[in-house]
């Protein structure tokens, strides 16, 4: 699915507009918020706190953005004992990096809604700039500043990368998870909203008036489950809806 992106931006002096002369993004860094991603709006809207990041993933598989990708966010820039290999010696990291968090605490499993929205926003970001989506590219940000725990235990550099991959190849064009039904046609039997994650928190793209017809493009059986029917569907452009909104409750195929 497409990655859908919210703009929040950051306050003017914790990041800096453009990159050096002869700098583009080269790498991908994943990063943990430590906490949730309402604190990662305020916290990168705060001038007194001099960081940010590109953007941030939530848990419910919201984007925000907060730097553009042409522009220099501070999010790794200080360098203690790194282990990536690709590291430029004397150079800020950040010069040619792109920087995405994630909600959450560095022990907290990542959620599915989580992993898809972040894989395909790294899918995007690596195709614009040419990044090869290798663990040499998009690496954990404890690689450049091993002080820190981040992105923490569970994140599973090596899914996200698969993930990022099938969508690159147009494996199914979706993340692992989502089943692709032979042909399967559905009228929503109310008005629907349709969200950018397979559960009722995630933030809604519009609402689909009652009487639509659509042709699913694919469905889950691990969404939220809404009086006992954990199905949603995914329509042409990648928004979720539940499947007992429709006059076809559980898909066959």
């Amino acid at each position: 699915m497409a990655a859908r992106k919210e703009w929040i931006g950051c306050a003017a002096g914790n990041f800096g507009k453009g990159r050096p002369t002869g700098f583009v993004p080269e790498a991908i860094v994943i990063h943990i918020i430590d906490g949730s991603l309402h604190r990662a709006d305020l916290h990168f809207n705060d001038p007194a706190s001099f960081v940010s990041a590109h953007y941030a993933v939530g848990r419910d598989g919201t984007i925000h953005q907060f730097v553009e990708e042409g522009d220099t966010a501070f999010h790794a820039g200080v360098v203690v004992n790194p282990t990536w290999p690709l590291l430029k010696p004397g150079v800020n990291p950040n010069f040619y990096t792109i920087g995405i968090e994630h909600e959450g605490r560095p022990g907290d499993p990542w959620s599915e809604a989580l992993y898809g929205s972040s894989a395909a926003l790294v899918s995007e970001v690596a195709a614009r700039w040419n990044i090869p989506l290798t663990v040499d590219h998009v690496i954990h940000h404890h690689q450049i500043r091993a002080t820190k725990s981040c992105p923490g235990t569970k994140a599973d550099i090596g899914q996200l990368l698969q993930r990022a991959r099938n969508l690159r190849s147009g494996s199914e064009g979706l993340p692992p998870g989502f089943h692709v039904p032979e042909r399967l046609d559905v009228r929503v039997l109310m008005d629907c909203n349709l969200r950018l994650a397979p559960n009722s928190a995630a933030r809604i793209a519009r609402v689909m008036p009652a009487g639509t017809a659509v042709t699913v493009r694919a469905f889950v059986d691990w969404g939220e489950r809404v009086r006992g029917n954990g199905y949603w569907y995914v329509d042409a452009q990648g928004n979720c809806f539940w499947a007992g909104a429709t006059d076809v409750p559980e898909p066959t195929g």
